[in-house]
């Protein structure tokens, strides 16, 4: 059997429809189709069920799905054996991730990871926007969230990602520095659209939090809009601690309510639901883990 048809197949299953795996391989959809076609010529058996809406595999299907994808694992674990070592990774792995985090913070690890491993290719599609994993052909995929809200995604957690309340030195000096987050309520506030929607800023220990309303003059989804407001001294703004590590240290703003517990965020690595996970991403996401743990220890804002 051809196993690029194989990969085609295993892609469309992942995918959900022939445009979603013919763009994650590179090929057309006419390619993509005429691969499956074949494949199901040489078994005699049909294995995906066509719909306007997609594909899905058939019982058949399923069960050839699960059994290629040990195939294609043990091909890469093969492939990788060649090189006799977990440091000389091969392949390409497709990423996408924050746009602001891995410009701000994440950039150097993805820079040292391509040069312990030279035999490997990154592409990464960097955006802000909420991104379709499976459907865009990507091997991994980071986000910053505090649950996953995607049920066909496996998550590890690569570790918490602080919200830090600040303001400029300039701000407070002209309308005073607010004691408790009940004090926000008379101050002009700065808010990423895209989550502070209901305008509540949230404190207290999970438990026992409570929302606290407040409003001001600009709302952008924008993180880096949001500071160069809050260090301009348009108002007081939420953000996490990658955007806050420069600002802080030469003062340009400074943290309120330290002493006060806010909701944090998760970094949470995530990958299709696989029953083998290629060794590229494995080792990819461990050496996340342990960069970020390391730089945790080294940051003062973190």
């Amino acid at each position: 059997m051809d196993l690029a048809a194989i990969r085609t197949f295993c892609r469309a299953v992942e995918a959900g429809n022939l445009t979603a795996a013919s763009k994650a391989l590179h090929i057309t959809k006419s390619v993509a189709s005429r691969r499956i076609q074949s494949l199901e010529d040489d078994l005699g058996v049909k294995l995906l069920s066509r719909t306007t809406k997609g594909v899905t595999p058939t019982d058949e299907g399923a069960l050839f799905y699960e059994r290629s994808l040990r195939v294609l694992s043990d091909l890469e674990d093969a492939a990788q054996a060649v090189k006799h070592t977990n440091d000389n990774l091969v392949g390409t792995l497709r990423i996408t991730a924050p746009r602001s985090y891995v410009d701000l913070h994440l950039g150097p690890a993805f820079m040292t990871f391509l040069k312990k491993h030279p035999g490997l290719k990154l592409e990464m599609n960097l955006t802000d926007e909420r991104v379709d994993i499976i459907g865009g052909g990507y091997d991994m995929g980071l986000r910053i969230a505090n649950e996953l809200s995607d049920t066909s995604l496996i998550a590890r957690k690569l570790g918490d990602i602080r919200h830090h309340v600040i303001a400029s030195p300039a701000y407070l000096a002209e309308h005073g520095t607010p004691k408790t987050p009940a004090d926000l309520k008379d101050h002009n506030c700065v808010f990423y659209s895209n989550v502070d929607a209901t305008k509540h800023w949230t404190f207290g220990e999970e438990g026992s939090r409570k929302g606290y309303r407040v409003d001001g003059q600009m709302a952008s989804n924008s993180g880096m809009m949001q500071l160069a407001a809050a260090v301009e001294g348009l108002g007081i703004a939420i953000l996490p601690d990658f955007f806050l590590k420069t600002v802080v240290q030469d003062g340009s703003v400074v943290t309120l309510f330290d002493d006060i517990p806010r909701p944090n965020s998760s970094l949470l690595a995530l990958y299709p639901e696989k029953r083998l996970l290629p060794l590229k991403v494995r080792l990819f996401i461990d050496f996340l883990a342990k960069w970020l743990a390391d730089e945790r220890n080294s940051c003062s804002v973190c």
